[in-house]
């Protein structure tokens, strides 16, 4: 996430549509051949749309609508990121806010944030990795290459599926010792490991399908 940030301003720089202490608002149905970018400012932009490059802010949300196709990565440093269903891009990313991809939305590749909760609904599919530091990541029927965090635990709503592994990382924070929460709901998948590196506490619907489980004792549930 950090060589993003530096690479952002580069290309704000050399390309693209560049604002500062101004918003951005793209309509519906709207091609753009270049990346949008701003500082101190947001950006929406409206259905049934087309980027070719990246949507960026420093200071500000960023709003992709339905059905909205973005070549390139979609990042904000301090604000909220909003993919609405069936919108893609190539990875998302934030440092402080929570990331919310609609229905049926596509990410080629990962979703990272720091400060924020991770929401994928239903239908939802992201290529590689969903990772969040201090915030909750929640399935709500959707898939994932791999899952990973620190402070915020992990749901798994019914029907979703993780197609790699499940990953409590240690945290260095001075609560490190009190246990997070992840709960894998009815019909679910996790076809790796559940890999626990700080106490959490595990609760497993009977019906799910997951990988070998290290570190934690599951207690299991099935209503």
């Amino acid at each position: 996430m950090k060589r993003r940030i530096t690479l952002f301003f580069t290309v704000l720089l050399l390309g693209g549509c560049f604002g500062i202490n101004s918003d951005i608002d793209v309509a519906s149905g709207t091609k753009v051949d270049r990346g949008l970018g701003t500082v101190n400012g947001s950006v929406q932009i409206g259905s049934d749309s087309s980027v070719d490059g990246d949507v960026e802010s420093v200071n500000g949300s960023v709003t992709i609508g339905a059905n909205t196709t973005v070549a390139g990565h979609v990042t904000t440093v301090n604000g909220k990121i909003t993919l609405g269903a069936g919108a893609s891009a190539l990875e998302v990313a934030g440092v402080n806010g929570s990331i919310d991809i609609g229905e049926d939305a596509k990410i080629e590749g990962s979703v990272d944030t720091v400060n924020g909760l991770v929401v994928l609904r239903a239908g939802g599919i992201v290529g590689e990795q969903i990772s969040s530091v201090n915030g909750q990541i929640r399935l709500e029927g959707a898939t994932a290459g791999s899952v990973r965090n620190n402070n915020g635990g992990i749901v798994l709503e019914s029907g979703s599926r993780v197609l790699g592994e499940l990953r409590v990382v240690k945290s260095r924070l001075a609560k490190a010792d009190q246990p997070v929460t992840v709960i894998i709901h009815a019909d679910c998948e996790v076809a790796g490991p559940l890999v626990f590196e700080r106490p959490v506490k595990l609760q497993i619907h009977e019906s799910a399908n997951v990988g070998e489980i290290q570190g934690a004792e599951p207690e299991y549930f099935n209503d």
